[in-house]
C-alpha cells in the first residue's frame, strides 16, 4: 500500500519513474555518500585550520606593528630631546665665543 501511495504521489508531481530505474546497490550508494561526506569534512577541517593559521598570523603581525610603532614613537621623542639639548649647547657655545668665558660662567 505504501509503494502504491508513493507511485501515485510521483505521478501527481509529474515525475515518471518508469523510464529510469537505477540499479545501484544501497551499499554502493552508502559508500559513495560516506566518501563524499568524509571529503567534505576533510576539506572543511583544512579550511578551518588555514583560517586559524591566517588569524594567528594577523595577530602576530598586528602585535609586531604595534611594537615597532611604539618603538618609533619613543625614538622620535628621544630625537626631539636630543635636538633640544643640541640647540641649547649650540647657544651656549655661541655665547662663549661671543662674550668669552667670564660672561658665560655668570649666566650658566
Amino acid at each position: 500500500m505504501l509503494a502504491r501511495d508513493l507511485e501515485m504521489e510521483f505521478a501527481m508531481d509529474g515525475h515518471d519513474d518508469s523510464a529510469v530505474r537505477y540499479s545501484t546497490p544501497y551499499r554502493v550508494q552508502a559508500w559513495f555518500l560516506a566518501r563524499s561526506r568524509d571529503n567534505w569534512k576533510r576539506k572543511y577541517q583544512n579550511l578551518k585550520a588555514e583560517a586559524k593559521r591566517l588569524q594567528n598570523r594577523v595577530n602576530d603581525v598586528t602585535k609586531s606593528r604595534e611594537k615597532w610603532r611604539e618603538q618609533a614613537q619613543q625614538l622620535r621623542q628621544h630625537i626631539q630631546e636630543l635636538e633640544a639639548r643640541t640647540a641649547a649647547l649650540q647657544q651656549q657655545t655661541a655665547a662663549l665665543k661671543k662674550d668669552g668665558p667670564a660672561v658665560a660662567a655668570r649666566s650658566g
